[in-house]
């Protein structure tokens, strides 16, 4: 069988280096890319991939790292790459601003650019995007995120429509609250309410990064080969619940006095 090529930025650690292990253990070709060149190293000798860094806000370090591609070959992109901040919409510093846009949308976009022409001569090609629930939910405190991650939503589309004639497959994974640094940063200073999060959450827990890693696998395999276009959530429920009140009692624990 011929070796396949996948290139996952932001991967030296949380959701990235899940998603390339997973790849690598469904017999990808691994390569991690991170603006963090050690520690991008290290993370892709635990999982037997290509360490690589790469910053997607440079359009030249972009195509130095693409250009450099083991037989200039590529079949899967993940684009992964993302910073946050938290701060008053009010008072949103407009150099982080940039930086977020740079990071997490224009990393997307610059990424997707350099990796057109190598994903035609795939046999099933696909991008995967990392949007969030910041696409669907408004987050306080998180102006430039929510931006962005909503504008991956149509980052994805827009590809999905004009590169479909190319036979290329472009679809987004929206995670959840998952166990991560990320989400942990935010419990450690208070913009997250950990046990609110979990109320809200139909599951009642958080996710894992291996579940997000699943649904990679899946949207990059054959077995998605009809699906473009798509957001994937990956949440435990947490976008669709329209709750606000009491999670209900256990069956048979009602007593006449509960409402109903």
């Amino acid at each position: 069988m011929q070796s396949r090529t996948a290139l996952v930025t932001g991967g030296a650690q949380g959701l990235g280096l899940a998603i390339g292990g997973r790849l690598v253990s469904d017999g990808f070709d691994v390569v991690l890319a991170d603006v963090d060149g050690e520690a991008v190293l290290e993370a892709a000798d635990l999982i037997g991939a290509t360490g690589v860094r790469m910053d997607v806000t440079d359009d030249a370090a972009v195509a130095s790292v693409f250009a450099e591609l083991p037989d200039g070959q590529l079949d899967v992109l993940v684009n992964n790459a993302g910073i946050i901040s938290r701060q008053p919409a009010s008072e949103f510093d407009s150099v982080q601003w940039d930086r977020e846009m740079a990071v997490n949308l224009g990393g997307a976009m610059r990424c997707s650019r350099a990796a057109f022409e190598m994903l035609t001569a795939s046999a099933n090609p696909s991008v995967l995007n990392l949007a969030s629930v910041g696409s669907t939910f408004g987050l306080p405190q998180r102006l430039g995120y929510s931006t962005t991650k909503a504008g991956v939503l149509g980052l994805t589309r827009t590809l999905a429509a004009e590169w479909g004639p190319h036979g290329i497959r472009v679809n987004a994974i929206a995670p959840g609250y998952v166990e991560t640094q990320m989400m942990r940063s935010g419990f450690a200073t208070g913009a997250l309410d950990e046990s609110r999060l979990l109320d809200r959450t139909p599951l009642g827990r958080f996710g894992t990064a291996d579940e997000i890693a699943a649904a990679a696998s899946f949207l990059a395999s054959a077995d998605a080969s009809f699906v473009t276009g798509i957001v994937l959530k990956v949440d435990g429920g947490i976008t669709i619940d329209g709750s606000f009140h009491a999670r209900p009692h256990p069956a048979g624990s009602l007593s006449r006095t509960d409402p109903i």
